[in-house]
């Protein structure tokens, strides 16, 4: 499928920069990008069905009383496979690879005096993978907003809690209005439509 072929060349790419293991034979290394072709694959074909379903609902919004046709349909599902493919390659890859800065010797990234808290959530090298809890606590404060809204505000909620400041506990938190343009201006910067 073409999607393998997209996601086989972004694989290939990042593991040139990282490397593998210099013993191992062309068959293993070829099991090994097929693995995590794979993986990486279905992560997006499942986050490309929650943003699918994202899109239509905004369409609908936008067109009251309307269904799209099945071109509109088709045009939607494929952009939010391809949006789908590249949020799961930036989070899966590219995180992955280190940049010059991290080959100095300090010991936690987290502590650069050049990346204040409130930029942290938005960079990869810097920004706390948020808990199961915290992904509970996004869905319950933003229910409505789509899956790659709902990842940034994961985000951004782990370095809230990390920093212990306060952290909205539903869609009528006082913090919800402050934060819901923060999350929506960091979805514009990745090049998101901001439903």
């Amino acid at each position: 499928p073409v999607s393998s072929q997209w996601m086989r060349e972004a694989v290939e790419a990042a593991y040139r920069q990282l490397g593998l293991p210099t013993g191992w034979s062309s068959e293993q290394t070829e099991t090994f990008l097929n693995l995590v072709t794979e993986r990486l694959d279905n992560r997006a074909a499942q986050l490309s069905i929650d943003l699918g379903e994202d899109a239509i609902s905004r369409w609908r919004m936008a067109h009251p009383g309307q269904d799209p046709d099945h071109q509109t349909t088709v045009a939607l599902h494929e952009t939010a496979l391809e949006n789908a493919r590249e949020a799961v390659v930036r989070q899966e890859l590219y995180a992955l690879i280190p940049t010059p800065a991290e080959d100095q010797p300090e010991p936690a990234s987290r502590t650069r005096p050049e990346v204040s808290w409130e930029d942290r959530w938005r960079d990869v090298r810097y920004r706390t993978e948020p808990s199961e809890a915290v992904e509970d606590l996004v869905d319950t404060v933003w229910p409505q907003r789509s899956a790659m809204f709902r990842v940034k505000a994961a985000y951004l909620l782990a370095t809230r809690a990390e920093e212990g400041r306060p952290v909205p506990t539903s869609p009528r938190h006082h913090l919800v209005p402050r934060l819901t343009p923060q999350v929506e201006e960091e979805l514009r910067a990745d090049g998101y439509p901001v439903e």
